[in-house]
């Protein structure tokens, strides 16, 4: 095929991308969106349907065939990259049999506490890398068994986000990649198998979940009825694909140990690669396994990032990122006292607790709508570094390279700095790209465009730095070191919170 094109699909929190990527350079050629939905039924409860992915992935790609007809018949693979942490029941066609529960529906505490009081927390931490929270896919499918049974019974594969769209397109609804399978605590992360005892232990049966491969595999190709629904021609290869995370590491081209990341989304987090499992003895971080199924990249995750600056944009009423960086720069670095905790889902690194919730602290009538934006990303970014000194106890990090929608932002790169106390990079492909990027790069291997997930990852070069201005890194060590304090004093506060909730919520 000559001048070949990857397209990659990112199912996103808020919506589906769709990206046509240049192999020779990882340059973008052109993207689209579609947002989708997601419901709360309940209190703690987040789904989405699955079906509106896949109806993102097609109006995506025939927009983009509409705009750019001559690009058509250059597709040479597809791979696709999803949101993690689901649990996605589908029947033997490939047909959901419920609404996804997503990476913030945190329903599952009863079936979480009969998992740590049968396996202990810290042995299954041992066992899959992963902590044991209500959010895990291992504690959703037991949700599933436990309150539908009939949708347990029925369900011939649980399936994460990527795997669903796949399967659209494939028809083949038996395959997941070793990065969302490992995340979702159904492997024994160092034998990189499905961690059948524990599954036996649990009364799972390993047979309702897909075949293991890595991202880089060709599963399948397009169906005549997707490539119809896509505009496209049948046949084109499609690869595992991979979570969201794992393709986020290769497009910030961390697939070597050595380079460290952040990805500012909705949620955000910072991930490192490295060749083993890192087991934290204090349960902060969390592992997941690498595209090619061999690395490991460890995480830590701060829940509702990206959604807290969201949150606050929406009810300051401020819509742009020019308002966003004008309003930062009103105000000066610390927020003149106030605090914010970034909560609004609860928290996962480093403290893994659904019940926290957000919280302003040190508000006065001095401050206003300038006050509490930077006090929000400034919290963000305070919730960052308490990941990024839990990674320092194991590990240097010379540097960060960024990436996600909120690297877009040079007052939030310069402010990171500052907070975290170490050089913030950009790279060459857009912030906003990486994701996707590592969805094409996997596809690009499994058609033989690159040859390795290190080749293509020679295409994401560091085009930038922001160095920490020493003086404001001082003034954030003061914040840091309150903002540090606050959530001890609190968690009783949250439990409790959360426990008069669902009180209210029965009556």
């Amino acid at each position: 095929m000559r001048d070949p094109l990857i397209l990659a699909h990112d199912i996103g929190t808020s919506g589906t991308k769709s990206t046509l990527v240049r192999p020779e350079d990882g340059g973008v050629v052109a993207s689209e969106t579609t947002p989708h939905r997601t419901h709360f039924p309940r209190l703690g409860w987040a789904e989405q349907q699955p079906s509106d992915w896949w109806d993102g992935v097609c109006r995506n790609t025939r927009t983009l065939i509409a705009r750019h007809a001559d690009l058509r018949g250059r597709i040479a693979a597809m791979g696709v990259s999803g949101h993690m942490l689901g649990c996605v029941p589908v029947d033997t066609a490939g047909r959901a049999l419920r609404p996804s529960l997503i990476h913030s529906d945190c329903r599952a505490a009863g079936p979480c506490a009969m998992v740590g009081d049968r396996l202990g927390p810290r042995g299954l931490y041992e066992l899959t890398g992963n902590i044991l929270e209500p959010r895990s896919s291992l504690c959703k499918v037991l949700w599933v068994q436990q309150h539908e049974p009939d949708i347990y019974r029925r369900t011939a594969r649980f399936l994460q986000a990527k795997d669903y769209v796949v399967s659209c397109m494939t028809g083949n609804c038996d395959a997941t990649d070793y990065s969302d399978a490992s995340h979702a605590q159904w492997l024994d992360i160092r034998a990189r198998s499905y961690a059948a005892d524990m599954l036996a232990e649990l009364g799972i049966e390993r047979g309702k979940f897909p075949t293991l491969h890595r991202s880089t595999d060709v599963v399948g190709t397009l169906t005549r009825a997707a490539a119809q629904a896509l505009d496209l021609p049948s046949g084109v290869p499609v690869v595992a694909g991979g979570g969201d995370g794992a393709c986020a590491s290769a497009g910030a081209g961390a697939v070597n140990p050595g380079t460290t990341y952040c990805c500012l989304g909705t949620t955000a987090w910072i991930a490192a690669t490295t060749g083993e499992p890192l087991i934290d003895g204090q349960q902060r971080l969390f592992n997941l396994l690498a595209l090619d199924g061999e690395q490991n990249g460890v995480f830590g995750t701060v829940q509702a990032a990206g959604r807290s600056v969201e949150w606050a944009m929406d009810v300051l009423g401020e819509s742009s990122f020019e308002g966003f960086d004008a309003l930062l720069a009103e105000v000066p670095a610390g927020s003149e006292g106030l605090i914010f905790l970034p909560y609004l889902e609860g928290e996962r690194s480093p403290i893994f607790d659904s019940d926290s919730r957000g919280v302003f602290f040190g508000l006065s009538s001095m401050h206003g709508r300038a006050h509490l934006l930077r006090a929000t990303v400034e919290g963000v970014s305070f919730a960052l570094r308490s990941v990024l000194e839990v990674m320092r106890e194991s590990f240097a990090v010379p540097a960060l390279r960024l990436i996600g929608g909120g690297g877009r932002s040079l007052s939030w790169q310069q402010l990171l700095a500052n907070v975290c106390r170490i050089p913030v990079q950009t790279l060459s492909t857009c912030s906003a790209d990486a994701t996707s990027l590592g969805a094409a790069f996997a596809a690009g291997v499994g058609v033989g465009l690159f040859d390795s997930l290190a080749h293509a990852a020679q295409t994401v070069r560091v085009t930038g730095q922001q160095a920490a201005d020493p003086d404001l890194a001082q003034r954030y060590d003061r914040g840091f070191h309150i903002y540090q304090a606050l959530y001890p004093q609190l968690k009783p506060l949250f439990a409790e919170l959360q426990q008069s909730l669902q009180h209210e919520d029965r009556q």
